[in-house]
């Protein structure tokens, strides 16, 4: 560590102008030389500070710089892991949709399908229905005729 610069010839005679004795003038000198050199920082420590700092924020620099990397790779991963999850998701909706139209689209025919199943039950029991109306018609028609004939045969009976 370099020495501060302190003329004490030049602070002794200040001392002694001012009512110092030379014992007391040498020794308030010597004090104030001995705590002048021992916590006064001259250039040269300054520089070995300013040195030392700046190697300290260089490491710390270089170290956020890595911690800023691996936390970028860290988001990045992160961004595609998403991405990929989110695709697959995608996909098992895509998925999703298909199978449900599926599921629409065969129920919608097996309706239909019995639509027209019953449709035809109906087709049939009208032609059924026809058939026993005609039918009946046909024997009301022969009963009465049948009725018909009978008073006519029991009134030329009963009027012959």
């Amino acid at each position: 560590m370099e020495s501060v610069t302190f003329d004490t010839l030049t602070a002794a005679k200040t001392l002694e102008r001012a009512g110092f004795d030379d014992t007391q003038a040498e020794a308030m000198v010597k004090t104030i030389n001995k705590a002048v050199s021992e916590s006064v920082a001259t250039k040269a420590d300054l520089k070995v500070l300013d040195e030392s700092v700046h190697g300290e924020i260089k490491v710390l620099d270089e170290s956020v710089k890595g911690e800023f990397k691996a936390v970028r790779g860290e988001i990045k991963a992160l961004d595609e892991s998403v991405k990929g999850e989110f695709k697959a998701v995608r996909g098992e909706i895509k998925a999703l949709d298909e199978s449900v139209k599926g599921e629409f689209k065969a129920l919608d025919e097996s309706v239909e399908g019995k639509f027209k199943e019953v449709h035809g039950e109906f087709k049939t029991i009208r032609g059924e229905i026809k058939a026993l109306e005609l039918s009946m018609t046909i024997k009301l028609g022969a009963m009465l005729f049948a009725t018909a004939l009978f008073i006519l045969g029991v009134g030329k009976f009963l009027f012959s």
